[in-house]
């Protein structure tokens, strides 16, 4: 890095061919062989921190910055290259690492709210690492709505919105020894859409998850109680001391079931069933999520008041289970503490 008074080799994996020329374009390496087509190595960011980097310890390198844009990489073709991931490329070294030590990566946003995190030790954000030299693609991506196991929707994204371009950092946390890095995600150069259009996308999207999640989470809740009601019913049926309480177990039941198929569609089995069967509120509002998700515009009138009329609707149906939960619940559980028993339990 001496404007080319030194040189070193540098031949990973290129072949041993001719190289008829060589340029650098957004701080990547391109060169071009003769014969062998041509090749590239991705961010130079990383050499240039090598080089005066302490290798002996664990360090986080500063990410390049990345374009907010769509697309994939795939590899292991035989016929075609691999493109670049999508997404903010994080290089780290972790020195003598163990499998019982704990490490994590966090990004934050400009205002240094946490985005995610992703851990060594985090079943569902699973960090996947080795002693040396690590990589790990941000997809740019927040969390969304919870999808209940064996939920089936029909075109529908419980997606959370994609990170608008700005300034953001990221720590690398290993036994609690923490670097931070800042990076910057940078708006696609061919996208039409603005600044302010992005955040207009980004408010809704954000928006319609918070809504679908407060749903499924209820949803969880209903069938947490069902089960209980229905056991209940089941245990008690030829006890004539609780008869008026196993009848009330069975209104709460339905109450319960039909605020449920009033948000989702419980007769889907398979993939196929939403052609059988109209997909619900929650599916509806997930396929909205959808479409805005699609580029970077901004939402239109149609979208926000599709959206206004859908969540009016959910919000309809979480205050009737929340009334259900606060009143019916509660009156059944006294009902039963009188005998001593508590039998209705509902989890946070």
């Amino acid at each position: 890095f001496n404007d080319g008074k030194d040189w070193k080799p540098f031949q990973l994996n290129l072949p041993i061919v001719p190289i008829t020329d060589l340029t650098i374009k957004d701080n990547n390496l391109i060169v071009a062989t003769q014969g062998r087509s041509v090749w590239m190595i991705d961010d130079l960011s990383v050499i240039h921190q090598l080089y005066d980097a302490d290798l002996s310890a664990t360090m986080l390198f500063k990410p390049k910055d990345t374009y907010r844009m769509r697309g994939g990489s795939r590899a292991g073709s035989k016929t075609s290259g691999t493109n670049h991931p999508n997404g903010v490329i994080t290089y780290f070294n972790l020195k003598g690492y163990k499998d019982d030590d704990k490490v994590s990566l966090t990004y934050f946003d400009t205002k240094g709210d946490t985005i995610k995190t992703y851990s060594t030790k985090d079943k569902k954000n699973k960090l996947t690492v080795e002693d040396g030299a690590n990589q790990f693609v941000w997809n740019m991506t927040y969390d969304g709505a919870e999808r209940l196991k064996g939920m089936i929707l029909w075109w529908a994204s419980l997606q959370g919105p994609r990170a608008i371009p700005g300034n953001y950092k990221v720590s690398l946390n290993v036994n609690d020894e923490v670097q931070t890095e800042s990076f910057t995600i940078l708006a696609d150069p061919r996208a039409e859409s603005t600044l302010a259009d992005m955040q207009k996308q980004f408010a809704f999207i954000k928006d319609v998850n918070k809504t679908m999640d407060d749903a499924h989470k209820s949803i969880k809740k209903i069938r947490a109680v069902n089960k209980q009601l229905g056991a209940f019913q089941k245990q008690y049926a030829a006890d004539e001391n609780v008869k008026e309480l196993v009848e009330k177990a069975k209104a709460l039941e339905e109450q319960l079931s039909n605020i449920e198929k009033e948000l989702y569609q419980t007769k889907n089995r398979s993939g196929q069933d939403p052609l059988n069967f109209p997909i619900k509120l929650t599916n509806k509002l997930g396929h909205l999520n959808s479409l805005v998700s699609m580029g970077d515009f901004a939402p239109t009138e149609q979208d926000i008041a599709v959206k206004n009329e859908l969540t009016g609707e959910i919000e309809k149906q979480l205050a009737a289970f929340n009334t259900i939960l606060n009143d019916e619940v509660k009156a059944f559980n006294a009902a039963f503490n009188a005998k001593q028993l508590n039998y209705l339990f509902v989890e946070d």
